[in-house]
């Protein structure tokens, strides 16, 4: 679980943590697409007084595509505390991910370690954006309104090749 860190003015920073994996550790396989293709389950921390609304986005950092995103939504109530595959917030809005879908694709790296990262931002308004927008949508309608960001890093690693090649 990440340490919570101190601004200039003395209050706490926006936090995100995981009770399946550690920032930095890796993520379990259940939460792969080829595993159970679940959503991990967040935490979330100490979220500003004056936020609006939350904003989550998942992404790979290491995809030979360039950056892929596998879930993002928003419109997540700012007193939300917890979130998982089974309980989203009725509120909250899911997008379209890189692979064309609305929902969750869990991570499948095709060769080797990749890194995936959580970013939490709490937003100072509630999106005018429809369930199915893409990330670019997305990123274009929280321009001006962060007021806090969190985050937190998993990783992957593709499956063992067992060396046959026949």
């Amino acid at each position: 679980m990440a340490v919570a860190r101190q601004s200039q003015l003395g209050s706490v920073f926006m936090r995100l943590s995981s009770p399946a994996f550690s920032d930095g550790g890796p993520i379990p396989r259940r939460y792969s697409a080829p595993g159970e293709n679940e959503l991990p389950p967040f935490r979330i921390h100490d979220v500003s007084e004056n936020a609006q609304s939350l904003v989550l986005v998942l992404k790979d950092v290491d995809s030979p595509l360039g950056e892929v995103t596998h879930w993002h939504a928003w419109n997540i109530p700012p007193q939300t505390a917890s979130l998982d595959a089974v309980h989203l917030p009725a509120e909250c809005c899911v997008g379209i991910d890189s692979f064309g879908k609305v929902g969750y694709l869990g991570p499948a790296p095709p060769e080797g370690r990749h890194h995936y990262r959580m970013i939490l931002l709490a937003l100072d308004t509630w999106l005018d954006l429809p369930t199915g927008s893409t990330r670019g949508a997305l990123d274009r309608a929280v321009k001006g309104h962060v007021i806090d960001r969190a985050e937190m890093m998993g990783f992957m690693e593709a499956p063992a090749s067992d060396g046959d090649t026949t």
